[in-house]
């Protein structure tokens, strides 16, 4: 069984991939840049060209498939459908779909549609939706972190179930690695607590020995602050929606597929920050 990993430079994609090749399983790593990724990764994984945006791509990647870890990249002219329509006509055995939680109450993203594209075209599937990823901690926030000792996102005094990528990327390569045990399968993955980000903060502030504080802008305050760094529109009004369920109060649910699946608790919030703590320190405070 060869299965292939989309989505392999972002948060899940490539853990998907050390979690794979942890059980020994053959893999093909999907990027846009096959060069460049080898430059990076050398010969620790295999390449194969795909971009969602170009169908010529599809029917190479798919070649030779099995089972496929599928996620929706960002960029323009996405052709989704097209690929899973390449996917069926590949024979492709089983998709793993990264999808988000509470996700049948939001026709407006586009894994609400892309979730039916699956199941329309009779491939068997697993979803993983995913709560609030604790790497955004590190990811987009994490210069305002290290540089500004503060958490600056519009969610209001909502909670929100963290979830860690690396026990998302556990659930779909188990989902991949037993096939017919997963099948048709949806799986909410959060944490076991909820946090605000007042919390975070907290909790942020006895790992890193440093103050660290939540802003707490308006969807104004922060709009008008990104937009005066140069910060791209589209990825603000991004960032704005990912958040507006918590300020809402709709993103503290709490699911237990994780326990369900694995027998084991989810990666707690102040775990994470301890395994991370390093990428929201100056040279100076790592010294």
């Amino acid at each position: 069984m060869t299965i292939l990993v989309t989505g392999f430079t972002g948060k899940v994609g490539q853990e998907v991939a050390k979690k794979l090749k942890s059980f020994q399983l053959s893999i093909r790593c999907a990027v846009r840049n096959i060069e460049k990724a080898k430059k990076q990764y050398e010969d620790e994984y295999e390449f194969v060209e795909l971009d969602l945006s170009k169908p010529e791509t599809f029917a190479p990647a798919l070649s030779g498939i099995d089972g496929v870890f599928l996620m929706y990249p960002p960029g323009e002219g996405i052709q989704f459908e097209q690929f899973v329509e390449s996917a069926r006509q590949n024979n492709i055995k089983h998709i793993v779909y990264l999808s988000l939680k509470d996700v049948q109450y939001m026709p407006f993203v586009p894994h609400f549609k892309n979730e039916k594209t699956i199941k329309k075209s009779g491939i068997p599937y697993t979803f993983v939706r995913a709560g609030y990823f604790m790497q955004n901690l590190n990811d987009f926030l994490r210069n305002e972190i290290r540089e500004k000792h503060r958490i600056f996102v519009p969610a209001g005094k909502g909670k929100t179930s963290f979830v860690d990528a690396r026990d998302v990327a556990y659930i779909a390569a188990l989902s991949l690695k037993d096939s017919d045990k997963h099948r048709f399968q949806k799986y909410v993955i959060t944490g076991a607590e909820a946090f605000d980000f007042f919390e975070v903060a907290s909790q942020m502030t006895k790992i890193l020995k440093v103050p660290i504080h939540y802003d707490n802008p308006t969807f104004k305050q922060f709009k008008k602050t990104m937009l005066n760094r140069g910060v791209d529109e589209k990825f603000v009004n991004v960032v704005i929606g990912v958040h507006a369920p918590t300020k809402l109060g709709l993103a503290g649910g709490i699911k237990y597929d994780y326990e369900k699946v694995t027998s084991a608790q989810p990666t707690s919030l102040l775990q994470y920050i301890m395994d991370y703590q390093s990428q929201w320190m100056s040279k100076e405070e790592k010294s």
